[in-house]
């Protein structure tokens, strides 16, 4: 019966330390980092890419002291902010892609404003039938500068702003609204 006894201990302790799972991590096409101890739950197209975690104990903390780094491991409980090849991290890319949307939308505004005015003139010419016609030359300039200015800042957030970010090694979600 002992022997019964010693055998069941020891499958036991086997079947425990077997329990232990292994967690994998991917990055998906935005930057998001993700867990799971499935490698079934990583999508196809990541399982390339999917890396094993490793496991450590002085890594968790379970109670109220947080756990103090190994000694090979020097560096601090919090994860290091991803920077490009430059130096920039998420904040300035953000920024960037900011200022070129705001660029645009006021080179909407000005392009609206610009046609509600010509329209306002039309209007007026209208009512006044015997006055003169004044020209839309000026008019049609300033709406094809405008229109010009609309489409290199189009440009620059659809196609130069990401190939910068892709060149830089920047991750593509933070130029993404």
């Amino acid at each position: 019966m002992g022997r019964y006894a010693a055998l069941a201990v020891f499958m036991f302790f086997v079947s425990v330390s077997s329990a232990q799972a292994d967690f994998y991590r991917w990055v998906d096409g935005d930057g998001k980092e993700y867990y799971t101890n499935d490698p079934a739950k990583v999508p196809p197209e990541y399982r390339g890419r999917s890396k094993p975690v490793e496991v450590r104990d002085d890594r968790v903390s379970v109670g109220e002291k947080p756990s103090k780094p190994s000694g090979r491991d020097k560096s601090t409980a919090a994860v290091k902010e991803h920077k490009d090849k430059y130096g920039h991290g998420e904040e300035w890319w953000r920024k960037r892609a900011s200022n070129i949307r705001l660029q645009l939308r006021d080179l909407q505004d000005e392009y609206d404003l610009l046609l509600k005015q010509e329209q306002d003139r039309q209007e007026k010419e209208k009512k006044h039938l015997g006055g003169k016609k004044k020209s839309t030359a000026s008019f049609e300039k300033k709406k094809a500068t405008l229109e010009k200015k609309q489409a290199k800042a189009r440009r620059m957030l659809d196609v130069e702003l990401p190939e910068d970010a892709r060149k830089a090694d920047a991750y593509p979600g933070w130029i993404r609204e």
